[in-house]
């Protein structure tokens, strides 16, 4: 099947309803507070998956926002649109990232900064 903004904005929508479900399911998980176990091994496998489960949200959640940001750029017209460098994003590239928000050479010198300035 071609691509189509519609499909993009379809799996765009899909996605964001599978991320609000895991965020949903982050609220209802039933969480005991650490130190109430009878061992401490028990206490530590507690703390281990509390911050397990907090990377996971917080990385739910980031993925949430770069969705709703894409599901945006339907409603303003610029889907497609690299925001850097204001080109039109490739076909392929949307087709495999629906949610890019920048062209391949943009997304390329982004990532090459953030491994620049790392520590």
């Amino acid at each position: 099947m071609p691509f189509t903004f519609e499909r993009a904005k379809n799996a765009l929508l899909e996605e964001q309803a599978k991320l609000r479900a895991q965020l949903e399911s982050f609220e209802t998980a039933d969480r005991t507070d650490i130190g109430s176990g009878n061992h401490m091994a028990d206490d530590a496998t507690e703390a281990f998956d509390q911050t397990v489960d907090v990377a996971v949200k917080r990385t739910v959640e980031s993925a949430l926002v770069e969705v709703d940001r894409a599901l945006a750029k339907f409603g303003d017209g610029t889907y497609g649109i690299c925001e850097s460098c204001g080109a039109r994003i490739d076909r392929a590239r949307l087709e495999v990232l629906p949610g890019a928000v920048y062209c391949m050479e943009c997304q390329t010198r982004r990532e090459q900064g953030k491994q620049v300035g790392s520590p």
